[in-house]
């Protein structure tokens, strides 16, 4: 009889914060940055979602701790031609913390979510995001 393996890469041990907010990506990021003390950095490369034939991007800024290597990644769930998470239509970005750096600042949560431009922040599991992969990228 056949053994057939099914080799599945595990759920990464992130943290997700969705936020609601009506300002432009930059502003955020400098709200944050300056409630939190981190330091999110524009990425180079946008995420692209190809839907229906259009290709959208959606914006990325980064922080690594140069210390453990823990990572803070804020992405636009909005662009101009579509939605990354279609299930999280209300949430205008997602904070993306590793579970290490989430630990090691446990008021992060309420950081964001009294920062300057921020309507509303609350916690999602990535476990019942259907599509938190492209998160990830």
């Amino acid at each position: 009889m056949a053994k057939l393996k099914l080799d599945m890469e595990p759920d990464p041990h992130v943290t997700v914060i969705g936020i609601s907010c009506h300002v432009n990506d930059y502003r955020l990021c400098w709200s944050i940055n300056r409630s939190t003390g981190l330091e999110l950095t524009r990425r180079r490369s946008d995420i692209t979602d190809l839907a229906h034939g259009v290709t959208a991007s959606f914006s990325v800024y980064d922080h690594v701790d140069e210390r453990t290597q823990a990572r803070c990644t804020l992405v636009n769930n909005h662009s101009g031609d579509g939605i990354l998470l279609k299930e999280q239509r209300q949430a205008d970005y997602f904070l993306v913390v590793d579970n290490e750096f989430a630990e090691r600042a446990p008021d992060l949560f309420d950081r964001v979510r009294t920062a300057e431009f921020v309507l509303t922040a609350f916690q999602l599991p990535y476990e019942q995001l259907r599509a938190g992969h492209k998160l990830l990228l």
